[in-house]
């Protein structure tokens, strides 16, 4: 019988890597280099680490690009920031063998972790301080 990564296929994930992200001088108490090992080997993770994402403020940033299933069904990349435990990683994870964006409702503890794009929220920061 097909579980829902069968038939969702495999989501891009990118981790950000950039000034802050991923540095222990920023989060000292973050396994940055056992975040990545969890979800590169995390079932349907296609992962690719990049560089600076613009929202430094709410590192670690990962995105989350839905797979074709997802896209077809209306998913769209998604965007979460402050993932720095493993208990944020794992869930993510799960979300993405549940099938990811557009597939799979966000979990709740995932959903306080969600944001707007990185450069994006930078731009509504500060019109919002105007």
């Amino acid at each position: 019988m097909p579980t829902p990564l069968d038939a969702a296929g495999t989501c891009r994930v990118v981790l950000c890597r950039g000034c802050c992200c991923g540095t222990v001088s920023k989060h000292p108490d973050t396994d940055h280099q056992q975040q990545a090992e969890q979800l590169r080997q995390a079932p349907g993770v296609d992962l690719t680490v990049t560089g600076c994402l613009g929202n430094c403020e709410r590192s670690n940033t990962v995105v989350v690009a839905p797979s074709r299933a997802g896209r077809a069904a209306g998913g769209r990349a998604t965007w979460f920031g402050r993932i720095l435990d493993p208990q944020s990683t794992q869930s993510l994870a799960q979300w993405i063998a549940a099938g990811g964006p557009g597939l799979a409702e966000i979990p709740a503890e995932l959903a306080e972790r969600a944001q707007p794009p990185g450069r994006r929220l930078d731009a509504e920061q500060r019109a919002g301080a105007r």
